[in-house]
């Protein structure tokens, strides 16, 4: 292979794997996020359950029935959210391991041509 393509194919599947890259961080932020409200949550039904021993009125008005409503319904959508962009984060992931072969293999390709290119002047130089 020429080496002016080699290099062209080079800057492609480094251009490549950069687009992937950086298509896989929104996703991260995005599970952080998820998990992060879900702690918030989880710190919220903890905080609930210690406060409702000092309420009277909690059990009796039936606002008890209404925060876990409230709550299973807003886990449930979180959760949803959660698997739908973890399934979107696989997506990434494996155009990010595609991408990253691509560009190893390249690299590869590239290091034998520049050692073919260094022995066959090698052997020039050694009449």
């Amino acid at each position: 292979m020429k080496r002016q393509k080699l290099s062209n194919l080079q800057i492609a599947t480094d251009a490549l794997f950069q687009k992937e890259h950086q298509a896989l961080a929104p996703i991260l932020q995005a599970e952080i996020r998820i998990q992060n409200q879900l702690a918030r949550l989880d710190g919220q039904v903890r905080q609930t359950r210690r406060d409702t021993n000092d309420t009277e009125g909690y059990r009796v008005t039936g606002t008890d029935i209404l925060w876990h409503g409230w709550e299973s319904n807003t886990r449930r959508q979180l959760n949803m959210e959660l698997a739908r962009v973890r399934s979107q984060k696989l997506a990434a992931l494996d155009a990010l391991r595609s991408a990253f072969g691509r560009q190893q293999a390249v690299t590869r390709l590239s290091d034998i041509e520049t050692e073919n290119r260094r022995r066959a002047l090698q052997k020039k130089q050694i009449p």
